[in-house]
């Protein structure tokens, strides 16, 4: 038997068992469903046992126990409530970057919603070309493809638009206060525990692709960052001092991510403005914002449709589109 067909055997024993977990299936009711003899089901059994699948065996019957917290496109896509985000989903175990792997899928035949995963990343990258530590199996590293047809001048709000849906992600799966720091990052109680990658492709009036990256901090110990990040970042073990299923939080995040951009497409962030404040992290309190060379100081007042920061400056309202920002007075 080839592997492909041994791991579409595998797939279907898969969905039939975990329809009802913890309940036996008799090894020749199986064969029956699947039509496959003994060997065949044996074969697909070993080969679920090996993905990491909890599985239960008598000498005549097998149940489903327990699925893995792995981000592959079994587990995620098993009952994914999307209709686009997440239908193509490619996983790896290890890999240099997920915003690297979507665009070159993207140049290729790769269509809209496609989700790329890995359990870890060698070299992932934030904004401003900073590293992403992605310590393996503890995280979440992944990027979406999206083909808009909206103009260029309409992108820069997908970063604060994919920053509410994780927002909102987070907060139904930790304890802490949740908040969103313009325009990319989300943090928990005041440290930052995941971050937005919005990478571009596009002519002058029309956008090839766009590349949305997120890496988030899920299931980090204390051990698993660097001594420079301690007091800086945390993950959502950190604060509710248990694990979150990795699986179960992506999954709600894909969700709310094709919720949000189906509403971005047609009106940009006017539906989310209301979350948006309230998660901010920023509204209210006087910032510095390096633009290059230049420096603006003022006072943040909102984030518009489109994802700029509204600063008052000097009687003057003044929107900014990017920056690195440092908050002066709290």
């Amino acid at each position: 038997m080839n592997p492909l067909e041994l791991e579409q055997r595998a797939d279907r024993l898969l969905l039939t068992l975990r329809k009802k977990p913890g309940v036996y299936f008799k090894i020749s009711v199986l064969e029956r469903a699947l039509k496959l003899d003994k060997l065949g089901v044996v074969e697909a059994l070993a080969e679920i046992k090996k993905w990491g699948y909890k599985i239960r065996t008598r000498p005549d019957a097998v149940a489903f126990i327990k699925a893995p917290d792995s981000l592959t496109p079994t587990e995620i896509g098993y009952r994914l409530k999307t209709g686009t985000i997440g239908r193509t989903i490619v996983s790896y175990r290890s890999v240099k970057s997920t915003n690297d792997l979507a665009a070159e899928l993207a140049q290729s035949s790769a269509g809209e919603g496609t989700v790329v995963t890995a359990e870890e990343q060698t070299k992932g990258r934030g904004r401003l070309g900073r590293k992403w530590h992605s310590p393996p199996g503890t995280g979440i590293y992944a990027s979406i493809v999206l083909k808009p047809g909206f103009k260029p001048e309409n992108a820069p709000g997908l970063s604060v638009m994919t920053a509410v849906a994780l927002a909102d992600a987070v907060k139904k799966f930790c304890g802490g206060d949740v908040r969103i720091k313009w325009p990319n990052d989300v943090l928990i109680n005041g440290k930052k525990t995941a971050g937005i990658l919005t990478e571009l492709t596009a002519d002058k009036d029309k956008i090839d692709y766009v590349i949305i990256g997120v890496g988030i901090n899920v299931n980090q110990g204390t051990g698993n960052f660097h001594e420079e990040l301690k007091n800086i970042a945390t993950s959502l073990r950190r604060v509710n001092r248990r694990k979150v299923n990795r699986v179960k939080l992506f999954k709600t995040f894909l969700v709310n991510f094709e919720n949000e951009y189906k509403n971005y497409t047609r009106h940009q962030l006017k539906k989310a403005h209301g979350r948006i404040r309230k998660y901010s992290s920023l509204i209210g309190h006087e910032i510095k914002i390096q633009l290059g060379r230049r420096l603006i100081e003022g006072k943040v007042v909102d984030i518009d449709a489109t994802g700029r920061l509204i600063l008052e400056c000097e009687g003057k309202k003044v929107p900014v589109i990017a920056g690195e920002v440092t908050v002066v007075k709290e």
